[in-house]
């Protein structure tokens, strides 16, 4: 017969349930740490997720963290942002961004949204700073960054064509008004012509009125271009190939006396355009006359066509090797009567107009600096295929 220890018996039982209770304290723990890691986890890769630049910065400018997104944009690696200033990495600068809104977010505690450039980039940026919960050393706040560089230019655009129309109606108005008074003038010049025939002096006399009118005429004939709407009717189906052909035999011989090469790079089997052979010639005449004026001392003149990759367009860029546009005129260029040359060698009217039939082609026109020197305008115009 065996006889327990009822003393010892009962230390054995509450030292199983001492276990029991540390083993389920460890798997809860475990539980929980899974629980934390996953949420960790998730949080990181929904920050990582946002395709807009996300950083949380401390009030002295310090990245406290960012996502993929700013890494991206700012060229750098993610794991070596960290604890730099903020403007540093986003925007390559030594000192905050000119309208940086974390400042006065932190101070008067509210969202703030500022529009900002970065220099890095090229590009625009909404920049809105959200105050965060204090977090031991100190305020911090949250940047959120959205590209607003293709919707600004979309609404440049918008008050360039409100603007054109406006001036359109303006100048068609007073091109009738000038024009039957110019005509009556060069008529009179005609028939004073067969009466003082014999006098040297008037006849030279009538030779300048005539040369004055003439200016006028041509300045009104553009302003009536400018203003002309193009009917959907006129169009048909054009080679662009062929278009610019025929404008470099117009200008071959002004080329020849600026000293400029002339490269024409024509794709081959590009499809064909929808638009009136006349105005795109038109176009095209202005823009390469620009382009030989900007080498007056020689240069080489690229002209090359190209369709996109799905057939849908056709562009033409035509690059100079001149000095290219300075700063400081390059968002006045499409204004109508804005030009560069000296008074009587121009109107300012060449862009202007290329602009205006361009847009209604439904097309697009804009320039590019090239490196090295010089500018590339592209003319991109819807394709005719079916």
């Amino acid at each position: 017969m065996i006889v327990m220890n009822p003393k010892k018996t009962k230390k054995s039982r509450n030292s199983d349930i001492s276990t029991e209770c540390l083993e389920k304290k460890n798997d809860k723990l475990e539980e929980l740490v899974e629980i934390l890691s996953r949420g960790k986890y998730m949080w990181e890769s929904t920050f990582d997720a946002i395709t807009s630049p996300v950083q949380i910065v401390s009030g002295d400018y310090h990245i406290v963290r960012a996502n993929l997104s700013l890494a991206r944009i700012s060229d750098k690696e993610i794991t070596t942002i960290i604890g730099k200033k903020c403007f540093e990495v986003f925007a390559d600068r030594k000192s905050p961004c000119e309208g940086c809104p974390l400042s006065q977010a932190l101070t008067t505690g509210k969202m703030t949204i500022r529009q900002i450039k970065n220099p890095a980039c090229g590009l625009e940026f909404e920049a809105c700073a959200y105050p965060a919960t204090t977090m031991g050393d100190g305020a911090m706040g949250i940047m959120y960054y959205r590209d607003i560089t293709e919707e600004r230019r979309l609404q440049r655009e918008i008050i360039q064509q409100e603007k054109m129309a406006a001036i359109g109606m303006l100048a068609g108005g007073v091109a009738h008004e000038i024009n039957n008074p110019l005509g009556g003038i060069i008529a009179f010049i005609q028939l004073l012509r067969k009466d003082i025939c014999d006098n040297k002096n008037a006849m030279a006399d009538l030779d300048i009125i005539e040369d004055a009118a003439g200016r006028c005429k041509k300045i009104v004939a553009d302003l009536l271009d400018f203003s002309r709407m193009s009917k959907d009717g006129e169009k048909c189906l054009v080679d662009i190939n062929i278009v610019l052909e025929k404008v470099f035999q117009f200008i071959r011989k002004e080329m020849q006396s600026l000293n400029v090469e002339l490269i024409f790079d024509a794709a081959p089997r590009i499809p064909e355009v929808n638009g009136i052979p006349d105005r795109l010639q038109q176009v095209f005449l202005n823009l390469i006359t620009n382009a030989c004026h900007a080498m007056p001392k020689g240069g080489v003149l690229r002209v090359s066509t190209e369709s996109s990759e799905d057939g849908a367009a056709v562009m033409v860029r035509i690059r100079d090797s001149g000095m290219g546009i300075p700063n400081e005129i390059k968002p006045k260029i499409f204004d109508p009567f804005f030009t560069t040359k000296e008074p009587g060698k121009g109107t300012g009217l060449g862009l202007s107009i290329s602009y205006r039939i361009v847009r209604e082609h439904g097309g697009s026109i804009h320039y590019e600096d090239v490196d090295g020197g010089g500018t590339e305008f592209i003319v991109t115009l819807p394709s005719g295929k079916e």
